[in-house]
């Protein structure tokens, strides 16, 4: 049941923003976008979906496959190494 109530929230802000969204770029009329403009303007938005997507994914394989684990704490041998130089 809480899954359920998570999505339905989910969706129902989608729709919101996109609505608003929608609304706001049909009563920019003084502003005049190019093609080349809107073609620039999904471009970036589909790149970044990807770019966050991929790093969402490594952060999730590093998680599961115990590469966070191997990450060495220990703050004050690395103080005494950089002291030392």
């Amino acid at each position: 049941m809480k899954k359920k109530i998570i999505i339905f929230t989910f969706f129902a802000v989608f729709l919101i923003i996109s609505f608003f969204s929608i609304k706001l770029w049909n009563n920019l009329d003084f502003i005049d976008i190019s093609i080349n403009g809107i073609f620039a303007i999904f471009i970036c938005a589909i790149m970044s979906f990807i770019i966050g997507s991929g790093l969402m994914v490594l952060a999730f394989f590093s998680s599961r496959y115990g590469y966070d684990e191997k990450v060495d704490h220990d703050l004050e041998t690395l103080m005494d190494r950089h002291k030392k130089l």
